[in-house]
């Protein structure tokens, strides 16, 4: 009777295992990927500007810091964040509707304020798109502008299968930088 109950166990836990599974036999995919669309044939309705126009109704702050777009699957999403001399907030905001999903502030130290973005001198995230989609056709992940070592930059994220690639582009210039 134990022997019955053991094999039972067993094969019942190899079923829920096998069922379990990402389904393509290898132990160490990484599945952050799949089923993430590709910001090259989505369609945002809500632009750069309009996030940004959105956040400003929501928050009086000195600069925004950072623009990101991504996706959660399915649902584009922006983040948006700026700064006054005191506080950081936050804004995510959905990039079909323009409903905000959700806000945050903080405080901050003296000496931990990011710099503001030039938003009337950057490129717009779609011309950073072409300048990535000249060096590659794999699919567009998302971007984030934002100021690293004093400059204004897209991070434009590329997927390549399940390795992410992040294209630097220069936000003023519109000059490809590098790769990371």
């Amino acid at each position: 009777m134990m022997k019955k109950f053991s094999l039972l166990l067993s094969i019942m836990t190899i079923f829920c295992l096998t069922a379990c599974g990402d389904g393509d036999g290898d132990g160490d995919s990484n599945s952050k990927n799949i089923d993430k669309p590709n910001l090259a044939e989505a369609e945002i309705e809500v632009s750069l500007q309009n996030a940004v126009d959105i956040f400003l109704r929501e928050f009086e702050v000195d600069d925004i810091t950072k623009v990101e777009l991504d996706s959660d699957m399915d649902q584009w999403k922006y983040d948006v964040a700026g700064i006054t001399n005191d506080k950081e907030y936050e804004l995510v905001i959905d990039a079909h509707t323009g409903d905000i999903l959700n806000k945050s502030e903080e405080g901050i130290e003296k000496g931990e304020k990011d710099q503001g973005i030039s938003l009337n001198e950057v490129i717009s995230p779609s011309e950073a798109i072409k300048i990535v989609q000249a060096e590659t056709s794999n699919e567009i992940g998302g971007w984030t502008l934002e100021v690293e070592n004093g400059t204004e930059q897209y991070e434009i994220e590329v997927r390549d299968g399940s390795e992410e690639i992040d294209y630097i582009i220069h936000a003023i210039s519109g000059e490809l930088e590098g790769r990371d």
